[in-house]
C-alpha cells in the first residue's frame, strides 16, 4: 500500500512539474508526451479468502446439511424442508432446476430481472466453495434487492426468500464475530 502511495505522489508530483513546462511551450505549438499510470485495475491483484470467514461458511454449511432445518428470523417459522433444500442447493451447486425454482420465486418481488439476476448470480458456491469477497457480494446483492422490492412482496415474502434471508443472515452474523484487524 505505501508503493501505491509513493507511486501515486511520484505521478502527482511528475504532473505538477510538467504543468508548468507545458504552459511555457504551449505558444511553440509543441506537445509533451502525456504518461497514464494505472494504479489500481479491479480484478488483477488476487484477494485471499478470508480463511476465518470460509471456516464460518465451511462450518453453516455443514449444520445447514445435517439439519435441513431453516427458521426464519422474520416469522420464526420453519422453512418446509423441500424449499430448504433448494435454498442450500442455490448456495452450493446451483443446478438449472434450483436456479429457476429460486428465480421464479424472486420474481414477483417488483425489482427488476437485473436485480434478480444480480442477487442469483452471486449465491452460487457460497456454501460450498466461497471466493473472496463473496459473502460481502452476496449480501450487497440481497440487501439491493430488499430495496429494489415492493412492499407488498416484503410483507408477504415466498419461503424460498425466507430461506436465503435466514442463511445469509446466520453467515453474517457469524462473520462479524470474528475479530477484525
Amino acid at each position: 500500500m505505501k508503493k501505491l502511495l509513493v507511486v501515486g505522489l511520484c505521478v502527482a508530483t511528475l504532473g505538477a512539474s510538467f504543468g508548468t513546462r507545458a504552459a511555457a511551450q504551449a505558444n511553440n505549438n509543441t506537445t509533451i508526451p502525456f504518461v497514464v499510470v494505472t494504479l489500481f485495475t479491479p480484478g488483477t491483484v488476487a484477494v485471499p479468502v478470508d480463511l476465518a470467514v470460509a471456516s464460518i461458511v465451511s462450518t453453516e454449511n455443514e449444520r445447514l446439511r445435517r439439519n435441513q432445518s431453516i427458521i426464519s428470523p422474520i416469522t420464526g417459522v420453519a422453512v418446509p424442508p423441500e424449499i430448504a433444500t433448494a435454498a442450500i442447493g442455490m448456495m452450493t451447486t446451483a443446478t438449472p432446476d434450483v436456479r429457476q425454482r429460486i428465480t421464479t420465486a424472486l420474481s414477483g418481488s417488483g425489482a427488476s430481472p437485473s436485480i434478480v439476476n444480480q442477487l442469483i448470480s452471486n449465491l452460487p458456491s457460497l456454501l460450498s466453495n466461497p471466493t473472496a469477497g463473496q459473502l460481502q457480494n452476496a449480501l450487497s446483492a440481497f440487501n439491493g434487492f430488499v430495496n429494489n422490492s415492493s412492499a407488498a412482496f416484503l410483507v408477504n415474502p415466498p419461503a424460498e426468500f425466507l430461506a436465503l434471508h435466514a442463511i445469509l443472515l446466520q453467515i453474517s452474523t457469524a462473520a462479524n464475530r470474528i475479530p477484525h484487524p
